[in-house]
């Protein structure tokens, strides 16, 4: 069983990049570009936790 630390590491994580993904489909890409190297980052995180 999961303990709930990581499932709530697992759930913040998957909230931003949730969030960031509308932000870049919504936001001009000038504003939101500050944000792209922690989506990568979790993103590919959350790759490698799945698999």
């Amino acid at each position: 069983m999961v303990e709930s630390g990581e499932a709530l590491s697992v759930l913040i994580a998957v909230q931003f990049v949730v969030l960031t993904a509308v932000i870049l489909l919504v936001a001009p890409f000038e504003a939101a570009a500050p944000l792209v190297p922690l989506f990568l980052i979790f993103l590919f995180l959350l790759y490698k936790y799945r698999y």
